[in-house]
């Protein structure tokens, strides 16, 4: 609301001012203006002033047809501006002026700017839902600082309260990300939580909207003594969201393998995966039974094997217990698979049954989120900066 505020009374306040009737001639005309669209629907404009320093500068954008209008004023003589009161499918024109003493001078020449659309087109985020994304960001940073924008921009964009992230190598980045979060979103505020005990560095962590979500708790399970099943200690998050709560099970099975469930072989992948899913059956009706509890992750295998080599069997059978939210996904065309790669659908999310009747609402809803389709790029500019694995984003609605 407060840039719409300052969209709407700054044509009027700087007209009264002068600073579009009468240029000061003796401030140089701001040069090298450019303007460029990110993957969240937002225009950044850059320009240079050769010609010593301004108080601050004013910004004017039209719509094609359209006419001009002020938009903005930057703090001093900053020579950069983010407008983020676009449309996508729109071209906008742009022109700059410096200003001293709420004088400005002469108008930049004309910059144009189209917006494509961006990570906002998927529509994920709302206010009336909870969304949970779960997403192994490959060896997060992949490609370092530029892994880390990219990945601010997916967060920004997408909007969802919780990420569920695995396979967060350097907690240096980690924090970075979530510091240009809390400088780039005008909107929300972000906090977060690394895990430090998984071998190679190969960590849980989450990233949330503070001021929709209340983190009760965060804690590692089966820590000692449970390496074999769970190479990375699940990671337990209790939340409050609009007055209703929720447990959050962040998991990153143990990979490869045959596709041979083998009991008789502790070591074999499958069996690793298989006792896994056992383990956590027994923590949620010991420590949580009566609760809504989403366990979710990198689980590593796919839901369709058959029944006798199928890693997730003691929840598919428990049908009164518990629902895999992606199965339809999973039984679904490998166009919406999270591993394409491979291709197969690796990153699930179960839910108990105290969540069945709120899965079952219209708006709920759960998707596999194809970021690679929004890139200029695809799949390439996908696998080479962030992941070779997709979020996965589930939608509840709570009556």
């Amino acid at each position: 609301m407060k840039k719409i505020f300052v969209i709407l009374v700054l044509p009027i306040l700087l007209t009264y001012c002068g600073t579009t009737t009468e240029p000061n001639q003796n401030l140089d005309i701001p040069v090298n203006l450019t303007a460029s669209c990110n993957y969240v629907e937002e225009i950044l404009l850059r320009w240079n002033y050769d010609n010593g320093t301004v108080d601050d500068y004013i910004i004017q954008r039209k719509p094609e047809n359209g006419d001009y209008s002020i938009i903005g004023i930057t703090e001093t003589d900053d020579t950069r501006f983010v407008d983020t009161q676009v449309d996508a499918g729109t071209t906008y024109f742009y022109q700059v002026a410096g200003r001293i003493n709420e004088t400005a001078g002469e108008w930049s020449s004309e910059i144009s700017v189209f917006v494509k659309n961006g990570y906002p087109s998927l529509n994920f985020g709302s206010e009336t839902t909870l969304e949970v994304v779960t997403w192994n960001i490959e060896h997060f940073p992949k490609n370092t600082d530029t892994t880390v924008e990219y990945v601010a921009e997916v967060i920004r964009g997408l909007d969802a309260d919780i990420f569920a992230l695995q396979e967060i190598e350097s907690n240096t980045n980690f924090e970075s990300l979530i510091s240009i979060l809390n400088i780039d979103d005008t909107i929300n505020t972000w906090d977060g939580y690394r895990a430090s005990t998984a071998s190679y560095s190969i960590n849980l962590a989450y990233i949330y909207k503070s001021n929709a979500v209340q983190v009760s708790d965060v804690y590692e399970i089966f820590e000692s003594g449970y390496n074999r099943p769970f190479p990375r200690h699940p990671l337990v998050m209790g939340v409050n969201w609009n007055a209703n709560s929720l447990y959050i099970i962040n998991n990153h099975l143990k990979a490869s393998g045959d596709g041979v469930l083998e009991l008789e072989d502790e070591w074999d992948e499958e069996t690793r995966r298989y006792e896994a899913c056992n383990l956590l059956d027994d923590y949620i009706t010991e420590n949580l039974p009566n609760e809504n509890v989403v366990i979710l992750g990198d689980m590593n295998d796919v839901l369709t094997d058959s029944n006798e080599n199928n890693v997730f069997i003691t929840f598919l059978t428990n049908v009164e217990e518990y629902d895999f939210a992606d199965l339809e996904i999973a039984q679904g065309p490998s166009l919406y698979w999270s591993y394409p790669t491979w291709p197969s659908h690796l990153d699930h999310m179960l839910l108990t049954n105290e969540l069945f009747d709120e899965f079952d609402l219209e708006d709920s809803d759960i998707m596999t989120l194809l970021l690679d389709n929004i890139l200029d790029g695809n799949w390439s500019e996908y696998d080479n900066n962030i992941s070779d694995h997709r979020p996965v984003g589930l939608k509840l609605v709570f009556p």
